[in-house]
């Protein structure tokens, strides 16, 4: 019978999600998790459609880079090998999305059961194995006397059963008990059969021999002749086994099972995703994410980052405005319209009456003006934006381009939608801000004296000009969402590359489905919290300067218009990169400024969370990153909802310029594992890199040379250094 855990909420839908394999305190007793009804999550349409985005895109994402993962001579991979046969439709590809099929559960229970059901006695070593507890259950009464030796010798001694913490895992999703037994093909019937092992000499019993330190070199021997049974452990995965059927047999290499410890991470990978939850979006600028409102979108764009715009022609502004059900209107319009054409066309004719009529036509000019301009402040019509081509290619193309995570026009949305909801507001005048700027604190994070006050405000200025820092402050409330809907196993990606001569694909699996609402669904576990954050903004002088030194192929092509940002061009560059969701096509070259800007930002929020984590006590792990790549900033956030959410602030009111201080430290950037990494200038676990859970991009698009030097990003196959950010920064202090 399943029974049901209490655990925090992050823990259950990350730690603990269905299928995965834990311990209870005190390290006895192995259990896996299962997924049982709980509460549901009433959530919003604006959460359930980005949820429901970002699925699909992780599992189109997913189903292509497994099915892309071997040559055309090798053997191919078949749909089932990728992805939940659910999310499949009957041409192979991936179904569309239907909501209906999942629920969405608040995460404040969890079952478990017992697993893996292998016990080994400490004396004698024999084994035995169960396939379900209700087996299990039968022997009870002899595994739990100790005095009742099942061994077929005799009694050994005294019988101590312990379970056993190894299993058989496999990318397909599947896992197996550590047992002597076999699944295999039977070419006969066409069926997987599970094959009991029995020795030559007529024995079912056996013993674990492992005496080995590796678990990869344990053994079964014949408890009555003492005979191996094999010389290594060896399990086929059932499903791999019935996908291959009668194949040739050098494919079967593709169903044989890892060995491992159910502690080892390789066991389970939640796979998990969040975004920005804007609560407060009442310009509802999510919407121009959705499909359909590409022109929307465009138009956000040219507005944001200063691209000229043009009006609309004639026929697009009847367009618009009978779209907004305004024909009177129009036809109102359209009679000055021709009304100012026949004036027009008289005075062409009969030139003395230019003189009479000039009147008459600029009050008619002034009238179609003033109608214009009310259609434009009401939102009937906009101006329309006029894009250089790359950027109207990409946002028509976004979707295939770049996985959510990575896509620059959605992430320009979004810091515009943070920047709406928290980082303008002014909140009460002494109370707590929504935001407060280190450098204009309010009355919670700055000191009791005002003296002190002004002065810690003018010296943290001096040091955030000296990071080419141009705004840093905390925000109270960053609000996440975070959902996990299925997992893999041996490997957090969709290909485990070379394995046994071969790219493996990895099966991503949905969490076993449970019965609510009169059917089976599949659970979705969602997470919301408001966490404090810090946000950063660079200077944004100080990195056009920095591009301009790097020299790369394709710079960025500054407009003449006086509204024109770094973000225009950097958007006008970033097709140029394909960033799906495990940056797989990322390739070598000089390097764009957009991918040196990216590399920035991301090297830069690991160097904050690395401080942020010595100066707080909080741990790495718990933090989180947000990278806004044409806005120049990053948010580095309180990811967990233990006691300590008051942190950041806390740290601010505790070490603020030591905290800042330590950023300038160049053993702060620099690495301790050695001279190879130091001269390359690129990341290690001993330098910037953090727990993968912690990064937005598993810890790549890292290099600690876009800070100090040294070296050049990984992408970047030129010789010789590049000149890094601080390094701009100073010159230009003493320019």
């Amino acid at each position: 019978m399943t029974k049901t855990m209490m655990r925090s909420r992050n823990q259950l839908a990350i730690a603990y999600a269905p299928e995965s394999f834990f311990t209870f305190e005190g390290g006895l007793g192995a259990c896996i998790s299962k997924g049982i009804v709980t509460r549901k999550d009433d959530l919003d349409s604006d959460t359930r459609e980005q949820i429901a985005a970002r699925m699909d895109e992780i599992l189109r994402s997913w189903h292509a880079a497994a099915r892309a993962c071997r040559s055309a001579s090798e053997p191919i991979v078949l749909p089932q090998q990728c992805l939940e046969r659910a999310l499949i439709d009957d041409r192979g590809e991936v179904a569309p999305f239907n909501e209906d099929r999942f629920v969405y559960f608040v995460p404040e229970d969890m079952g478990y059961v017992p697993a893996p059901l292998t016990f080994v006695c400490k004396s004698c070593r024999l084994v035995r194995s169960y396939k379900a507890l209700d087996e299990f259950d039968r022997d009870l009464e002899v595994l739990e006397d100790p005095s009742k030796c099942p061994h077929p010798r005799g009694k050994q001694g005294r019988c101590d059963w312990r379970q056993l913490d190894v299993l058989f895992v496999h990318w397909s999703g599947n896992w197996e008990r550590f047992m002597p037994h076999q699944w295999n093909w039977d070419s006969n019937t066409k069926q997987v059969v599970l094959r009991y092992a029995q020795c030559a000499c007529g024995s079912q019993d056996f013993l674990l021999d492992s005496t080995s330190p590796a678990i990869g070199s344990w053994f079964f021997r014949c408890a009555k002749c003492d005979r191996p049974l094999t010389d290594k452990p060896l399990q086929n995965d059932p499903d791999t086994l019935e996908w291959l059927g009668d194949s040739d047999l050098d494919n079967y290499k593709q169903a044989h099972m890892e060995v491992s410890s159910y502690r080892a991470s390789a066991v389970h990978y939640t796979q998990s995703d969040q975004f920005i939850n804007f609560r407060d979006d009442r310009k509802q600028r999510l919407r121009l994410l959705l499909p359909g409102n590409e022109l929307l979108l465009a138009e956000f764009v040219a507005q944001e980052y200063g691209f000229q715009r043009q009006a609309l022609t004639e026929s697009e502004l009847e367009r618009a405005v009978r779209t907004a059900k305004l024909d009177s209107e129009w036809d109102s319009y359209q009679a000055q319209v021709n009304a100012i054409a026949d004036m027009d066309a008289l005075v062409a004719a009969t030139p003395e009456l230019a003189g009479r009529l000039r009147g008459a036509i600029d009050a008619a000019r002034q009238a179609r003006d003033r109608t214009r301009a009310d259609w434009n402040s009401r939102g009937v019509v906009q101006l329309k934006a006029h894009l250089p081509t790359e950027i109207e290619a990409a946002i028509q193309r976004r979707g295939s381009i770049f996985a959510t995570r990575y896509d620059p026009f959605r992430l320009a949305v979004e810091h515009a939608a943070l920047r709406d909801t928290k980082l303008l507001p002014a909140g009460p005048a002494n109370g707590r801000r929504p935001f407060v700027p280190f450098d204009r604190l309010d009355k919670d994070l700055a000191p009791d004296i005002a003296e002190d006050a002004v002065r810690l405000q003018g010296e943290t200025r001096d040091y955030l000009d000296k990071l080419g820092i141009e705004t840093m402050g905390l925000i109270r409330e960053f609000d996440l969402c975070r959902f996990s809907f299925g997992y893999s196993r041996v490997s957090a990606t969709p290909v485990l590359r070379d394995k046994r001569g071969l790219n493996m694909p990895v099966k991503l699996k949905l969490f076993t489905p449970v019965f609510v609402d009169d059917r089976m669904k599949y659970p979705v576990y969602v997470i919301r919290q408001a966490n404090e954050a810090i946000y950063v903004r660079l200077s944004e002088p100080t990195v056009y300067e920095w591009l301009r030194s790097l020299n790369c192929e394709r710079p960025l092509v500054r407009s003449e218009d006086e509204n024109w940002r770094i973000g225009a061009g950097l958007l006008q560059l970033a097709e140029e990169h394909a960033m799906d969701r495990y940056l797989s096509k990322m390739q070598k070259g000089q390097g764009s400024a957009y991918y040196y800007t990216y590399t920035l930002l991301h090297t830069y929020a690991h160097i904050i969370m690395k401080q942020i984590s010595e100066f707080s006590g909080l741990d790495l792990g718990s933090l989180g990153e947000y990278l806004f790549p044409a806005d120049l900033s990053f948010v580095v956030y309180r990811s967990a909802t233990t006691m300590d959410l008051g942190n950041l602030s806390a740290l601010w009111r505790n070490s603020n310029t030591s905290f800042l201080r330590s950023l300038l430290r160049t053993k702060t950037v620099e690495c301790g594992s050695g001279s190879l990494c130091v001269h390359r200038g690129g990341a290690c676990p001993d330098c910037i890199m953090v727990p993968e859970t912690s990064c937005v991009a598993g810890n790549n698009l890292l290099s600690r040379s876009v800070m100090r030097g040294n070296g050049r990003p990984r992408l970047d196959d030129r010789a010789g250094a590049i000149e890094g950010y601080l390094d701009v920064v100073n010159r230009r202090a003493f320019s």
